[in-house]
């Protein structure tokens, strides 16, 4: 994700010297001093104006700006708890309630794509304008939500699920680069502060997001209107935040300029195809088979296709993902701990609420209010490590995240069917929560620490994909290992417990590589 944004000032018309300072060439050497002071203020308040963010009309103007462009990240999350945790609903509306694999591609599709195509769309924003493709991606997630809520059967929902991802992947880092453009580096300290807000606001409200869209799907289902309704309501949602974006979001060279350059359309479609055959294939296991071609052909696909895009990367003028990123091993290390992490935060999303709902038998309504200290986690881990990155060396916050998500998983796994909430699943939600904040906002300081200036722009925007590609690969690999030790599904309980353990591994190889190179991670935030 492009965080840095566009320096831009306003044109500011000629300024006539003061009439003092014009009679001043008559006067005595006291009105030629007054009138030079004059003029150099008047100077300095020109200087005032071309640095002065005015994109706003007022602080009204301002606060509307921020909650539109942060409403992505919001919506964003909103579809992943909008699926999960009605999902037995939607099942039974799409003939496949019997069949759990098949349920597991209505989220998973879904976050593949937000991941797999997030690395290209921030491009495409600095080239025809960000607010321009933050319209593009309001109006792609609206049509393609409208289209799911029509789908009769399973294969036409996760198809239109996952066309729907391509809307918030090209949302998001076109939404922090506006906010980013919206208070440039040259404002005035107030608005820097401004700026920061947005930022904490746009991290802090994604776990909200999916505490919401968890609530909005249960709230329409168990209230008797049909499924449909989930992502027809989003639609229409999608289609006023897109009129708001439209009016609130200035057409200012900073918020809308078109840049120089090109967009990398191979490498971009190969790398593309690449992740999204990986993703078939694992996902598909359980469906297909190993032993059928299907899933080892997808497979062999797409790694040769991100392998092919490695070597593009290496050939082109301007690669949107460049090789020489992964030169720094810290960075390396840092990235696979962060893709193992999330794919054990993601596991945590889709399996949590089912096992409360399959085995402690609890409402989508009743889980959710369950799952709803992970909208106030968010906000307090956001505050926590704005507190501590400029206090604390980076590998300890690093590793403290890893932590968490291997202690939450530990606790999942050892969780007993018959007990209360507050003996180990409240404390589960509180604890794996903090890992996802926590790790966001460390790997992207390490990465500002570790790679060259030039770098740290698409060092940002490779981080959003492996956090949100990752929770698809963790769905895809949990239910291969749930599938092979359930008891061809007559132990389901089996199954949700190897997931967990699995899970555990995960939290456990991000605690490992973090110990490995915590060196280059020991770097404090610079304030």
């Amino acid at each position: 994700m492009n965080l840095s944004g566009k320096h831009f000032s306003r044109n500011v018309p000629h300024t006539a010297p003061p009439a003092n300072a014009q009679r001043s060439i008559k006067g005595s050497s006291s009105t030629l001093e007054t009138a030079n002071n004059e003029t150099i203020a008047t100077s300095l308040d020109v200087e005032a104006a071309k640095n002065s963010p005015t994109v706003f009309r007022n602080f009204l103007h301002e606060m509307i700006f921020i909650f539109v462009v942060t409403s992505a990240q919001l919506i964003t999350q909103c579809c992943l708890g909008n699926t999960v945790f009605p999902i037995m609903t939607i099942a039974e509306g799409l003939g496949v309630a019997d069949h759990p694999s098949s349920q597991s591609w209505f989220v998973a599709s879904y976050s593949c794509t937000v991941g797999a195509f997030v690395l290209v769309t921030g491009r495409l924003g600095d080239l025809y304008g960000r607010k321009n493709l933050f319209l593009i991606g309001w109006a792609w997630l609206g049509i393609f939500n409208l289209a799911a809520g029509f789908a009769r059967n399973h294969v036409v929902f996760d198809v239109m699920r996952a066309l729907s991802g391509i809307g918030p992947s090209v949302m998001m880092p076109n939404a922090a680069a506006l906010l980013a453009g919206a208070w440039p580096d040259s404002s005035s300290k107030h608005d820097q502060n401004r700026k920061m807000l947005a930022f904490c606001i746009f991290g802090a409200i994604a776990p909200g997001g999916y505490i919401l869209g968890a609530a909005w799907g249960s709230g329409i289902t168990e209230t008797g209107l049909q499924w449909g309704w989930i992502y027809w309501s989003l639609a229409i949602v999608c289609a006023g935040l897109a009129l708001a974006a439209w009016v609130v979001i200035p057409n200012t060279p900073g918020l809308n300029g078109r840049g120089q350059g090109t967009v990398d359309y191979i490498g971009s479609i190969v790398g593309v195809a690449g992740l999204v055959f990986v993703f078939v294939a694992l996902n598909g296991g359980v469906d297909f088979g190993w032993s059928a071609p299907q899933s080892p052909i997808c497979l062999v696909i797409g790694v040769l296709a991100i392998a092919l895009f490695c070597w593009i990367e290496t050939k082109v003028a301007h690669p949107i993902l460049p090789m020489s990123i992964f030169q720094s091993p810290t960075f390396v290390a840092v990235a696979i701990s962060l893709c193992a992490g999330w794919m054990s935060f993601g596991m945590f999303q889709y399996y949590n609420p089912h096992f409360l709902m399959e085995f402690r038998h609890l409402t989508p309504l009743h889980v959710t209010l369950q799952m709803l200290p992970c909208a106030l986690i968010g906000v307090v881990a956001a505050v926590v490590a704005i507190f501590l990155l400029p206090r604390v060396p980076g590998y300890v916050i690093f590793g403290a995240s890893m932590f968490c998500f291997f202690a939450g998983q530990t606790l999942l796994a050892f969780t007993p069917v018959e007990q209360s909430y507050w003996a180990m699943t409240f404390p589960t939600t509180v604890i794996i929560c903090f890992g996802p904040d926590l790790s966001f906002a460390c790997s992207s300081l390490i990465a500002s620490d570790k790679l060259k200036p030039e770098e740290q722009g698409v060092a940002g925007s490779f981080i959003n994909t492996i956090v949100n590609y990752s929770v698809a690969m963790g769905l895809a690999l949990a239910g291969n290992v749930e599938s092979r030790v359930n008891d061809d599904g007559r132990d389901r309980l089996a199954g949700f417990r190897g997931a967990y353990y699995f899970g555990m591994g995960l939290g456990a190889l991000g605690m490992i590589f973090t110990a490995i190179f915590f060196q280059g991670m020991a770097t404090k935030h610079r304030a």
